[in-house]
């Protein structure tokens, strides 16, 4: 009788623990975090991707089918001020306007941003176009004395930072060439 009941509670301490796993999976993709997280890490200071991939999945968790575009706006220490998604679009693109994100980054003051959006295939390897809309903002930022740190591309299981990847150093000396002529 006793090992019924060891195993009987065994089995009940298992499925709590499930069924805990499962309500917040649940508050975490229905949102319910958002905004903690957002107060949360306000004022932190950032030190690596990982750090942002910490802070940035939970985010894009509440809408997995669409592509979303987050910005951490971040002062001269790199501290947060911020955290905003500035675009939301469809399961393969979405449309980014780097006017819109400079007038974001001029109200809040910020002299520095991280980039990051979701794949919702998954797949955290950039596209072409990911690279491309990097450049055009990173040229945008510039023109306003604006520092672009990463833009990190979210995916399922794992991330991928272009300046991890020395994309955004890469793209820094391409815009120097450019102006010097």
């Amino acid at each position: 009788m006793l090992i019924f009941c060891t195993g009987f509670f065994v089995l009940v301490e298992k499925r709590i623990k499930t069924m805990k796993k499962e309500k917040f999976y649940q508050d975490l993709i229905t949102g319910k975090f958002t905004s903690m997280v957002k107060e949360t890490v306000k004022g932190q200071t950032l030190s690596s991707s990982k750090e942002v991939f910490n802070i940035i999945k939970p985010l894009t968790e509440q809408e997995t089918d669409v592509e979303q575009f987050w910005v951490l706006f971040l002062d001269a220490k790199n501290n947060i001020l911020k955290i905003s998604m500035m675009f939301k679009g469809s399961i393969t693109a979405t449309s980014v306007y780097p006017r819109e994100l400079i007038k974001k980054i001029l109200a809040v003051g910020a002299v520095a941003v991280i980039c990051c959006h979701n794949h919702p295939s998954g797949d955290p390897e950039p596209s072409p176009e990911d690279y491309t809309i990097t450049f055009q903002i990173l040229i945008a930022l510039k023109s306003i004395g604006v520092t672009l740190h990463d833009h990190m591309v979210i995916g399922d299981n794992g991330y991928h930072s272009m300046a991890d990847h020395g994309v955004i150093l890469s793209l820094n000396s391409r815009y120097d060439r450019l102006i010097k002529g």
